[in-house]
């Protein structure tokens, strides 16, 4: 008998901006999911025994509120959503159950059975946010495409000129369907 098909993914970006993001795990790779929180200006509330020297540093520094024991399900009260990055899949389950519990979606890092939700390998060009993911089955895979991804956007003064030429169609009132086939030729221009 065949595994069942994995259900399709519907993208969606968050705003968590001063909300309670949950991370349970405080090593390097909760690490890198921390700062990318705080990049968004999340509340990170982390669970965790024992935290790496640069978590540590941000628990004193109080950008994070870091609880230095083993995840309990009540610390998912109130959170937005749940990172689970451990590497005791007891705690992985732990940690599902108690987001399925509180219907507040989770990643859990290298462990897409538990997951309700996957990061993606992300790549900022703002206003541009392009995000990647191979629902957790190939994590050097959607890394490799993200670099592709980075070489290929236009940078800062391309997107600039998109801009400034959206708002120039907007003043004109320049049909909707007139300015895609625009845009490609303006960026056809610059790229030569």
């Amino acid at each position: 008998m065949s595994a069942p098909e994995e259900p399709h993914l519907w993208p969606l970006f968050l705003k968590v901006a001063r909300r309670t993001v949950l991370v349970v795990g405080a090593g390097v790779v909760a690490e890198r999911k921390i700062r990318s929180l705080l990049d968004a200006q999340a509340h990170v509330r982390v669970v965790a025994p024992e935290a790496s020297p640069d978590v540590l540093r941000l628990s004193q520094a109080g950008l994070i509120d870091w609880r230095a024991r083993r995840f309990e399900p009540h610390d998912a009260d109130g959170a937005w959503v749940a990172l689970a990055a451990t590497s005791d899949p007891d705690v992985q389950r732990e940690v599902a159950a108690a987001a399925d519990a509180r219907r507040i979606f989770l990643v859990a890092v290298d462990d897409p059975a538990n997951a309700s939700a996957y990061s993606g390998a992300i790549v900022r060009r703002p206003p541009l946010t392009v995000a990647i993911s191979s629902s957790g089955a190939t994590p050097a895979l959607t890394r490799l495409i993200r670099e592709i991804i980075e070489e290929v956007l236009p940078g800062p003064d391309w997107i600039a000129h998109a801009q400034a030429l959206r708002a120039q169609w907007v003043a004109s009132a320049k049909p909707m369907g007139e300015r895609f086939a625009d845009l490609v030729r303006e960026l056809a221009k610059r790229t030569k």
